[in-house]
């Protein structure tokens, strides 16, 4: 594909310095091609919906953002997984910025699983994943939700960028307003996530950038007490 975003493709200097990114260039790019992928996707030009999502894959700026939000932005970002790595300054920052150029993310690592508190007393259990796969998720994220935000459901709220709780409860006090809709339907799906079939979601995939890597993840499994599982 002809673009002229392709000349952000690949870093043309080496990094040196993580305050000398401009951020908001960078963003903006970012958010340029989200938006296209957005708006072919509404337009079912799929040949187009998948040249932009390689392009983001490939993007620098891409990759700046990610390593950013997994190293600096998340929550998460002082828990290593299995690797043990743990990136804190900004040089440790340039130097995987610089890393990734010649990384090639085709073989995944499995998950360090750890356990939460919840409210009611009982544990969470969470998979943290290496460094360089949370970039690659990170990354591939970018390219690939603008397609899929272009077709949910409008009124689905779960796990969705820019959407939560509130935003249910506000659609559901407008629907059962003089009588619209007269009842509510509150169900839990027990172990949702343990029991997803992975194949259903491969094939809902269909064939997009990164799916080899995605379906890695999805089998990768977890470390527990230095057994995988």
């Amino acid at each position: 594909m002809k673009d002229r975003v392709q000349e952000d493709i690949g870093a043309k200097e080496t990094l040196t310095e993580w305050s000398h990114i401009d951020w908001m260039t960078v963003t903006k790019k970012v958010k340029n091609l989200r938006q296209r992928t957005y708006r072919a996707t509404q337009k079912k030009q799929w040949n187009k919906v998948r040249s932009l999502q390689k392009l983001l894959i490939r993007c620098h700026s891409n990759l700046l953002l990610s390593v950013y939000r997994v190293t600096q932005a998340n929550q998460g970002k002082r828990t290593p997984g299995v690797d043990g790595k743990v990136i804190k300054t900004p040089q440790d920052r340039v130097k995987l910025v610089n890393q990734w150029k010649e990384y090639k993310p085709w073989k995944v690592k499995p998950t360090k699983r750890i356990y939460i508190p919840k409210a009611n007393g009982k544990n969470r259990p969470l998979g943290i994943p290496t460094i360089d796969d949370r970039i690659a998720q990170a990354v591939i994220k970018n390219a690939l939700e603008p397609s899929w935000e272009a077709r949910f459901e409008q009124n689905s709220y779960g796990f969705r960028p820019g959407r939560g709780c509130h935003d249910a409860i506000e659609q559901c006090f407008a629907r059962l307003q003089n009588n619209r809709d007269t009842w509510v339907l509150d169900a839990d799906i027990k172990g949702a996530f343990d029991n997803i079939s992975h194949e259903f979601i491969l094939e809902k995939l269909g064939n997009i950038p990164g799916k080899e890597l995605i379906k890695q993840w999805l089998k990768a499994g977890y470390m527990e007490m230095s057994s995988l599982r």
